[in-house]
C-alpha cells in the first residue's frame, strides 16, 4: 500500500505549512481585483514597539467597517512577504517570535478587502527594535498649584524612562490648546507645569514620547484629567436646630446651595464638602471631634457644638467655614429620664436621677451660675454599669470639689454616651435650672394690700427668689378665704406677676388672704396670712350743682350755633334794600358832561350848577298853570354843590326867562328808555313825540333822563318853564 503512505505524507506536509497563530504567514493569497480610484481603504499605518517586549502595528479605515477584512502585509529585507489576517479590528500585535525581523528593516502595508475588491495603504519601512511607543502617563497622578501653576505629576511607566511629554486641554466651549512639557530626568517621578488662566474649569491629557528617538512614535493621549474651578469662596449655608425629641437629639438641617460651573465634555465637577462636629459642652469628657462627609440632616444632642464646613476642591487650598450651634436650654427630662432629686448642704452635695432604657457607659455632668459664663462650669464623669435591679444612678461630691452656694440658681446639662469620642452619639438626659436652697422657705415677701375699690381688693407681693431661677417657680397660688359664709376660693397666679386684683367681694365682711409658690416638684411655704374687711360705703348725695351747670353749658352749646344760623338765613331771605348813595347810577362820567351846554338866563340864575356827578331833574309846567307857594325844584346831589346860589335866589326868575337849550348827551341819546313824568303819573314818550307844542305845554311834564335812547330822536328845547327853573 504504497500510495496510502504517499497520501500521509502529503496532509503532514500542508500541515507543516500552514499558518499557526500570532505568525506571519508566507501562503500565497488569493488574487482579487485591485480598487485604485475609490476614497475607502486603510491609511496611516504606524508599526512600533511596545512594552515591555512586544510590537503592533495599527491603522485607520475610510469606510464602513462592518463587511471588510484587513490584512496587515510584511516584506523582509531578502523579499520574502507574509501577512497577518486581522479581520475587522485595525490593529494587530505579534512579538519578536512572529517570524518578522525586528532589526532590520520592513515594509509594511494593509490590505482591505470588501467583496471581491481590494484596497491598500501606503507603504511605510521601519526597524522595529527602534520604533519605540512609550504608555501614556497613567495611575493616580497628584495635582497642585504653586504660584499660580498647575502640577500634574505621575509616576513613571516601567521601562520607558527618558521621555518628553506633552498636554493638551480645553474647557467647556474651547478647542483643544497643546503645549509641551518638556523632558523628563526624574527616573521615578515624570511632571508637568501648565499655566491656566480664569477659575474656570478644564479638561487635561497628558502623553510621552522617547527622547531622540525620530522612528518612534507619541503614545496615545491619557486618560482625561478634570481639573474644576478654583473655589474662590466657601458657598452660602444656612442652618436651623429642632426641638429635642423624646431620644434626646434635634436635627441640624444644613442649607446650601454649590455655586454650578460648567464643565468640558469629558468631565464633571469634584468638589468635597465634609462637616467636622466638635462638641463645646461638658468640657471634663475626652475630646470628641470627628469628620464626616457633609449631608443635609445630622442628628446631634442638645449640647454646645461648633460645626466647620470644610470645601476640597482637585486644586487650591482647602476653605473652612464655622458657625456655632448653640445649646438647647431648658429642655427638661426626654421621654426616659423620669426622676432627678438634687440634694445640697454645706459640706456635700448629691444628685440622682434614673437611667436611660438604652445602653450607656458615661454620664457628663456639668452646673454652673445662671448668667454665668458657661466656660466656668463645674464638670464631671460618672461611670454606669447597667442593673436589671436597679436604674437609678447616683453621684455625689464634696466641698472639696466645688458645691453650689445656697441661694442661688444653677443651671445643671446631664449628657449620656455609650462612645465617649464620638460627638455623634453623646444625647441630652435633661438640663434644667436647679435652686440651691430651702424650697419652702423661698415663697413671695412683704405680701399686702395694695388698694380696695368698690367690690375688689388689689394685692401685691414682692417676687420670690425663685422666680430668677427660670423654670422652677412655676405659678402663685392665692388662698381667700370668707370668715362670714365660712368659705374658701383659690386663684392661681402667673409666675411673673407681682400684683393681683381678687373681685366680687362682699361688703361687711372680714376676709384672710395667704400666697406661697408651686414648683416642678414642691409646693413652697404660706406667707403669713392677710387679714382685712370690706366696710360698706354711704350712698352718695345727688349732685344737683352739677347737673345745673351741664345744663347751663349745653343751652349755651345749642343757642350759639342756632344764632348764627338764623343770621345767615336772614340775609338770604331779605336782603337790604339798595342805598342810593353808593350807587353808579347817580353820577355822571365826565366825558359826558362836557357836551351839556351851560344856562344862559338872567344874572338871577344859576350860572353853573356843577352837572358833573348830579342828577338834573326839570319840571316843565304850562304857562296857564300857576307854580305853586313853597315849590321848588329839586336838585339832587349826594354832595354839597360848590358854587350853586341860594334855593331863595333862584325862586326869582320870571316868565320872561330865555328857554333852557338843553340837547341831551351822545351817551344818554343811547339809551333805550325814556319816561317822562307829568300830572297824571308816567306816559309813553313815544305820545309826546306826536303832540305839538300846545299839548305839551298843557301837560307840563318833567323829563327824567335815563341811559337808552328814546323814541324822540332829537330833544334840543322845552318851552314854557315855569317860575321855579334851574
Amino acid at each position: 500500500m504504497p500510495w496510502l503512505l504517499l497520501l500521509l505524507l502529503a496532509i503532514l506536509t500542508q500541515i507543516g505549512d500552514a499558518c499557526r497563530n500570532g505568525e506571519c504567514c508566507f501562503q500565497e493569497l488569493s488574487f482579487w481585483e485591485r480598487d485604485s480610484g475609490s476614497v475607502e481603504g486603510p491609511r496611516k499605518l504606524l508599526c512600533y514597539r511596545i512594552f515591555p517586549k512586544d510590537f503592533e502595528c495599527s491603522w485607520q479605515y475610510n469606510g464602513d467597517p462592518t463587511n471588510v477584512t484587513h490584512f496587515l502585509r510584511c516584506c523582509l529585507r531578502n523579499g520574502d512577504c507574509c501577512y497577518f489576517e486581522a479581520g475587522t479590528t485595525n490593529r494587530v500585535r505579534f512579538t519578536d517570535q512572529a517570524k518578522v525581523s525586528i532589526l532590520q528593516n520592513v515594509t509594511f502595508w494593509v490590505e482591505s478587502r470588501v467583496g471581491n475588491r481590494i484596497t491598500m495603504s501606503p507603504k511605510i519601512t521601519v526597524v522595529l527594535a527602534r520604533a519605540f511607543k512609550y504608555d501614556p502617563p497613567s495611575g493616580d497622578m497628584v495635582i497642585s498649584k504653586l504660584h499660580g501653576r498647575l502640577m500634574i505629576e505621575w509616576k513613571t511607566p516601567e521601562k520607558q524612562e527618558n521621555a518628553i511629554a506633552e498636554y493638551r486641554y480645553r474647557t467647556w466651549n474651547g478647542t483643544w490648546e497643546q503645549g509641551d512639557c518638556g523632558g523628563q530626568t526624574n527616573a521615578d517621578v515624570e511632571t508637568c507645569a501648565l499655566q491656566l488662566e480664569g477659575p474656570v474649569a478644564y479638561e487635561i491629557q497628558l502623553r510621552r514620547h522617547k527622547k531622540d528617538s525620530p522612528t518612534g512614535q507619541w503614545s496615545d493621549w491619557s486618560q482625561s484629567i478634570c481639573i474644576p474651578a478654583e473655589i474662590l469662596k466657601i458657598p452660602e449655608m444656612n442652618y436651623t436646630v429642632g426641638k429635642l425629641n423624646n431620644s434626646g437629639k434635634r436635627d441640624l438641617i444644613l442649607d446650601w446651595e454649590p455655586k454650578q460651573v460648567k464643565q468640558p465634555l469629558n468631565c464633571s465637577e469634584k468638589v468635597n464638602f465634609s462637616l467636622v462636629l466638635r462638641m463645646v459642652s461638658c468640657s471634663c469628657r475626652p475630646k470628641a471631634k470627628k469628620k464626616m462627609k457633609l449631608e443635609k440632616v445630622i442628628q446631634v444632642s442638645g449640647a454646645e457644638y461648633d460645626a466647620i464646613i470644610q470645601t476640597q476642591g482637585t486644586i487650591g487650598p482647602q476653605l473652612n467655614r464655622t458657625f456655632h450651634i448653640p445649646a438647647e436650654l431648658d429642655s427638661g427630662f426626654i421621654q426616659d429620664a423620669e426622676f432627678l432629686n438634687i440634694s445640697t448642704s454645706e459640706e456635700n452635695m448629691t444628685m440622682q436621677w434614673f437611667s436611660l432604657e438604652r445602653k450607656v457607659r458615661r454620664y457628663c455632668i456639668e452646673w454652673y451660675p445662671h448668667l454665668a459664663n458657661w466656660t466656668d462650669a463645674k464638670c464631671a464623669l460618672e461611670s454606669f454599669q447597667e442593673s436589671k435591679n436597679n436604674r437609678k444612678v447616683t453621684y455625689s461630691w464634696n466641698k472639696a470639689f466645688g458645691i453650689m452656694d445656697l441661694g442661688k440658681c444653677y443651671r445643671i446639662n446631664i449628657y449620656a454616651s455609650d462612645k465617649p469620642h464620638n460627638p455623634y452619639s453623646w444625647v441630652t438626659v435633661f438640663s434644667v435650672h436647679h435652686f440651691s436652697g430651702d424650697v419652702l422657705k423661698a415663697g413671695p415677701s412683704h405680701f399686702k394690700v395694695k388698694r380696695i375699690i368698690a367690690h375688689e381688693v388689689t394685692l401685691e407681693w414682692n417676687p420670690s427668689p425663685l422666680s430668677k431661677c427660670p423654670g422652677v417657680l412655676k405659678k402663685y397660688v392665692i388662698y381667700c378665704w370668707d370668715e362670714t359664709n365660712n368659705k374658701t376660693i383659690g386663684y392661681d397666679v402667673n409666675a411673673s406677676a407681682l400684683e393681683y386684683t381678687i373681685g366680687n367681694l362682699s361688703e361687711d365682711t372680714f376676709y384672710t388672704i395667704k400666697i406661697r409658690g408651686i414648683t416642678t416638684t414642691t409646693f413652697g411655704a404660706w406667707s403669713e396670712p392677710l387679714r382685712f374687711k370690706l366696710d360698706r360705703k354711704p350712698a352718695h348725695k345727688f349732685p344737683f350743682l352739677l347737673l345745673c351747670v351741664l345744663i347751663f353749658a349745653a343751652i349755651v352749646l345749642v343757642a350759639v350755633p342756632v344764632y348764627f344760623v338764623l343770621k345767615r338765613v336772614k340775609i338770604f331771605l331779605c336782603p337790604p334794600l339798595p342805598n342810593p348813595s353808593i350807587s353808579s347810577a347817580t353820577k355822571f362820567l365826565a366825558e359826558d358832561m362836557k357836551l351839556v351846554r351851560p344856562w344862559t338866563g338872567s344874572s338871577n340864575t344859576m350860572e353853573d350848577v356843577g352837572l358833573r356827578e348830579q342828577l338834573l331833574i326839570i319840571e316843565v309846567s304850562s304857562p296857564k298853570v300857576e307854580p305853586e307857594v313853597g315849590s321848588e325844584v329839586k336838585l339832587l346831589n349826594f354832595e354839597d354843590p360848590k358854587g350853586i346860589p341860594d334855593i331863595k335866589e333862584r325862586q326869582m326868575g320870571g316868565e320872561n326867562d330865555p328857554l333852557l337849550d338843553l340837547e341831551l348827551p351822545s351817551g344818554y341819546r343811547r339809551q333805550n328808555h325814556v319816561e317822562i313824568v307829568g300830572e297824571d303819573g308816567p306816559q309813553d314818550p313815544r305820545q309826546l313825540c306826536g303832540q305839538d307844542d300846545d299839548d305839551r305845554k298843557k301837560n307840563g311834564t318833567i323829563f327824567h333822563l335815563s341811559r337808552g335812547r328814546g323814541p324822540c330822536k332829537d330833544i334840543n328845547t322845552f318851552s314854557s318853564f315855569s317860575s321855579k327853573t334851574i
